[in-house]
């Protein structure tokens, strides 16, 4: 066999490999099979000797534990008034009972009524004398006057883990006396400690677990005594386990182990036995099963893959030996010749429509070299429709007569150049820059856009451009982009835009901008709490100079108008014709308070009036004669609204300042008066 029968085009390679897959899926999803169904047999299985061990485990924590409630109880029936009344006596009986202090390795306590210690078994537990009313069980027993196990605590006095079993001290009219505790500590050798390991096995452990406290009384590794289970929510199978079941599952441990757990209760105090085993363990045989599964997969792939190799080079030695002559074919530029057949067989009627295959796509190849001929031709002459072609690092490879004509450049001046410092603005060459950078990296080609692109002379024209991304075959990525001329359509857009909002004789916005303008003022007022002022003009003397010198002289007096009123408001404020001789002003952005904002208006209208009443110089243009000066003496009447958002709507605030503006007429012309001023 030769390594160059190995490379991945090769069929012989393919068709291996391809077997070899089916034959490996085949066998590794019957292991994955096998493994799974004997992991869960295996699961049950141990499951379930794991929950004999934790129900023969939790029987006898409840045996015991009964025992030495029963032991409490008797010894305390034993003890009446009289006993609980002579303290000595009372500690000397105690210590006369080695049994309940061999059951008990905390001590024994016996407590008053009230919760007091009065007798303690051994004395050098130091106890005599203090008050445990506050421990649960201990207040539990003389409210309920019942035994109770209490929940595993840090003794107050001992200062270690424990648990302790209280029982009542009646006398024998069955009244409450006090209290005969029993205190197993945690930290020492406990009966607890030997009844699981009486229980351990080689691998794997036991828990004793108070899951009302969520935590863990005792266990084979001692290390976890005391140890806090974590919140719920954090293991869902342990939340199940707290919540009282009882059987087998799989989690993970607070220790970050995988375990299989079974859980058995104990019913004397709700605690519950644990039985847990990490599933390394519990499935090592299965792991070794799956090695060796892997070895024998491993040796029968090889073994498959020789065999399937050597069938394969007898079955294509024919076809590969015609696809050695298709190798030596000439390279382009040369007469392509035909391969000979050599028997009339598959193979022989594949290389004779190979050989009809060649012919058709020389055939194919001249008819594409003239229509690239003529469609270069077509890209060169187009009008009105700049084409530019260009390398993928932005050289020019083609720049039609349209786009000699749009961007000032030639030809011979554009190709060879870069597309990032012919066309492209700075501000916008490093977007460009990374656009076509992703379009080299994904082959998806820029989004057709309008854009503002450079001129040779320095100037800015608005094309569309689209893009078109080519892929030759053998050959580099190239783009071509075709843009179009929108200069005219912005014009006219302008000129739309214009005549729909702006007044065609003054050049002042019109009543429709107005009403947009006095929105957004109205809206910025409501967002920062600052008064606006809108007035309304209308000119007292404006008809006798129509009817004198006829309408192209009112314009130019309207034409004076607006442009004084520019002149008395600033680049933030809105003059606008009305209509006819009215004008509007309107002030933004004055005070937060009216008094002030009044004041700024009455300045600014008192300012407009004194402007519009100064006389007027108008020159008259007649064709064929002499320019004539008319001089014209005009007021106006002033109506003025202070406003915020919220006091009223947009025809409000318009009908106040029109009324007011009115008010001034009455009051005899060319003066100011302000919407709600008396008068």
């Amino acid at each position: 066999m030769q390594l160059k029968d190995l490379r991945p085009r090769s069929i012989k390679t393919r068709v291996t490999l391809f077997i070899l897959l089916i034959f490996v899926v085949s066998m590794w999803a019957v292991a994955f099979y096998a493994s799974q169904m004997l992991r869960s047999d295996m699961q049950r299985v141990l499951g379930e000797q794991q929950y004999a061990h934790a129900s023969a485990l939790a029987a006898v924590v409840n045996s015991d534990l009964e025992n030495r409630v029963l032991a409490l109880g008797a010894v305390a029936s034993t003890l009446d008034r009289d006993a609980m009344q002579d303290a000595r006596a009372l500690q000397s009986r105690l210590e006369a009972l080695p049994v309940l202090q061999s059951l008990f390795n905390g001590g024994v306590v016996a407590l008053d009524a009230n919760g007091t210690a009065i007798a303690d078994a051994p004395p050098s537990n130091a106890r005599t004398g203090v008050n445990y009313r506050s421990l649960d069980y201990i207040a539990t027993v003389l409210a309920e006057n019942r035994p109770v196990v209490s929940a595993p605590i840090i003794g107050p006095t001992l200062k270690a883990p424990g648990f302790g079993i209280g029982v009542p001290i009646r006398d024998r009219q069955g009244t409450l006396q006090g209290v005969l505790a029993g205190v197993v500590q945690l930290d020492k050798p406990n009966f607890l400690d030997r009844i699981i390991q009486s229980f351990q096995g080689q691998t794997g452990g036991y828990l004793l677990v108070a899951p009302q406290q969520r935590l863990i009384i005792t266990a084979s590794d001692r290390s976890r005594v005391m140890e806090v289970l974590p919140p719920v929510g954090a293991s869902p199978t342990l939340d199940r386990f707290i919540q009282g079941y009882e059987g087998s599952d799989v989690f993970t441990n607070p220790r970050s182990v995988e375990v299989l757990a079974s859980a058995k209760k104990v019913p004397l105090t709700g605690w519950y036995v644990a039985a847990i085993l990490p599933t390394v363990d519990a499935f090592d045989p299965i792991h070794d099963m799956q090695r060796r599964m892997l070895l024998a997969t491993v040796v029968l792939t090889l073994l498959a893959a020789a065999l399937t190799r050597s069938a394969l080079r007898h079955e294509l030695s024919p076809l590969l030996n015609a696809a050695r002559a298709l190798a030596n074919l000439p390279t382009a530029g040369e007469a392509a010749r035909a391969l000979p057949v050599a028997e009339d067989d598959e193979v022989g009627r594949l290389i004779a429509s190979f050989n009809h295959l060649v012919q058709t796509l020389n055939l194919r190849e001249e008819s594409l070299k003239d229509s690239e001929a003529r469609f270069r031709n077509v890209m060169e002459q187009i009008p009105g429709v700049a084409v530019q072609g260009y390398a993928m690092d932005g050289t020019v490879t083609f720049w039609n007569a349209a786009a000699e004509k749009l961007y000032g450049y030639s030809s011979s001046e554009a190709l060879g150049g870069n597309l990032l410092t012919l066309i492209i603005p700075p501000d916008m060459r490093d977007s460009v820059a990374a656009a076509m950078r992703h379009m080299a990296q994904t082959g998806e080609p820029i989004a057709a856009s309008e854009l503002l692109l450079q001129t040779k002379g320095g100037g800015r024209v608005p094309v569309f451009s689209s893009h078109a991304l080519l892929k030759p075959p053998g050959q580099p990525l190239e783009l071509f982009c075709v843009d179009i001329d929108l200069s005219d359509t912005k014009r006219a857009q302008e000129q739309v835009r214009q005549l729909a909002f702006y007044d065609a004789l003054t050049g002042l916005p019109n009543r429709r901008l107005l009403g947009d303008r006095l929105n957004q003022t109205m809206a910025a007022s409501k967002r920062s709490g600052l008064f606006a002022a809108l007035m309304f003009l209308d000119l007292d003397n404006f008809k006798p100079l129509n009817d004198a010198h006829g309408h192209s002289v009112g314009d130019l007096l309207l034409v004076e108008v607006a442009r004084r009123l520019c002149t008395c408001v600033r680049e933030m404020d809105t003059v606008a014709r009305f209509g006819g001789d009215e004008f509007v002003v309107m002030l933004g952005e004055l005070e937060t308070d009216r008094a002030q904002s009044t004041t700024q208006a009455a300045a600014v209208a008192e300012k407009i009036r004194t402007c519009i009443a100064a006389p007027y110089q108008l020159t008259v243009t007649h064709a064929g004669h002499p320019d004539t000066l008319v001089e014209h003496h005009c007021s106006a009447s002033i109506g003025v609204v202070v406003f915020t958002n919220h006091e009223g709507s947009q025809a409000d605030v318009l009908q106040w300042a029109d009324a007011a503006m009115y008010k001034a007429k009455d009051a005899g012309r060319n003066t100011v008066r302000f919407h709600g001023q008396a008068g």
